[in-house]
């Protein structure tokens, strides 16, 4: 059953990705977007949480979501944390975006994108290195 959840989280991870990047080049849809963005990262990081054993994905607090996946990467001695700072820069500018009434220039929307492309990369490659049950869905 968590193979198929972890399958579940990169499919919606890898759509919210593809959302992405067929509407960054649209200036009228750089909020929705960034909003992509922020969701690939998040639905990246509750499959490697569920991969490595997370019974506890919430959506009510994602800065407790970032500590448990930098928790299990520790206990599985993953040296290469790099992602979280990715996943951090992303999750503290989502009400920002979300709600937030200042405007955001091209260079904060473009920093947004390459955050995800870069965590998304990231979890990619750990989720594969970890050997996570269902990572790997495509090649199945």
């Amino acid at each position: 059953m968590q193979a198929v959840e972890v399958e579940h989280y990169i499919r919606r991870a890898t759509d919210f990705l593809e959302g992405m990047e067929l509407t960054r080049s649209d200036l009228s849809y750089w909020n929705s977007s960034a909003l992509l963005a922020i969701h690939s990262a998040l639905s990246y990081s509750d499959a490697l949480r569920r991969g490595l054993g997370d019974d506890t994905l919430s959506a009510d607090d994602h800065r407790q979501a970032v500590a448990s996946l930098e928790r299990r990467l520790i206990a599985r001695e993953v040296r290469d944390r790099t992602g979280l700072r990715h996943l951090n820069f992303l999750l503290a500018r989502k009400t920002l975006v979300a709600y937030g009434g200042e405007r955001l220039e091209r260079t904060d929307y473009e920093a947004l994108f390459t955050r995800a492309e870069r965590f998304a990369r990231w979890a990619d490659v750990t989720g594969t290195l970890l050997k996570i049950e269902g990572w790997n869905y495509a090649e199945q």
